[in-house]
């Protein structure tokens, strides 16, 4: 396997393969002693700095394990609180294989720095609700993280839940999507509960009802 930069640009058995302005050849050889090379996974949905409240409530539904449990103790999650639970969330990547995470959480420029000073890639998506977040501040992330000099990092739109956003700023999200031209994410019907109120909120589903707001315009 050849290696030019970051990426792999050779795979077999010759010295065919190198990189422009290199003479063909190896200068590291590894034994990989039966083992399988591969790409590294990718978590494609994670809340990393949430490995502080692993166990802080379990066998509790949805609403109730975030409304009475989850969102207070976040409201009171201190920047640093926030870092160091995203590096721990990291070694814990890195320990099983993960080597990029799609990561949908508060104040993502901590996240950040832990991913910076880690070396680990990282894909935020906006995490906007009723209680925490803007879509102003969701379009100005959007242009930070995908500064061409971003290696590691990269930002995606996105809101929490249907549930916990109110109408306008949903609207708010659906034409800063068009605006850009990019997709959006969030947590979609995951319970019967949320799917049922949302009807009776709007006549609609979660998908249908977001749809027709125009939230899925570009994917």
């Amino acid at each position: 396997l050849h290696v030019c930069g970051n990426r792999i640009a050779y795979v077999g058995s010759g010295v065919s393969g190198a990189c422009a302005g290199e003479k063909a050849g190896w200068d590291r050889e590894i034994d990989a002693c039966g083992n399988l090379l591969m790409p590294g996974f990718k978590n494609a949905h994670t809340h990393s700095a949430m490995t502080l409240l692993r166990s802080y409530a379990d066998d509790l539904s949805l609403q109730d394990w975030l409304y009475q449990k989850v969102f207070p103790i976040e409201s009171r999650l201190t920047d640093d609180a926030i870092y160091w639970g995203s590096v721990l969330a990291i070694m814990e990547y890195l320990s099983g294989g993960i080597t990029a995470g799609f990561d949908m959480y508060m104040r993502c420029e901590h996240t950040a720095r832990a991913s910076l000073d880690t070396g680990f890639r990282m894909v935020f998506c906006g995490s906007v609700n009723d209680f925490t977040g803007s879509v102003s501040q969701m379009e100005e992330d959007y242009y930070r993280y995908n500064d061409e000099k971003a290696d590691l990092l990269s930002y995606q739109l996105g809101f929490h839940a249907e549930y916990t956003t109110k109408r306008e700023t949903l609207e708010q999200i659906a034409a800063l999507s068009q605006k850009l031209k990019a997709p959006v994410y969030m947590h979609n019907s995951e319970t019967k509960k949320e799917v049922e109120e949302c009807k009776k909120r709007y006549g609609k589903t979660p998908m249908i009802f977001l749809d027709s707001i125009g939230m899925f315009e570009y994917g």
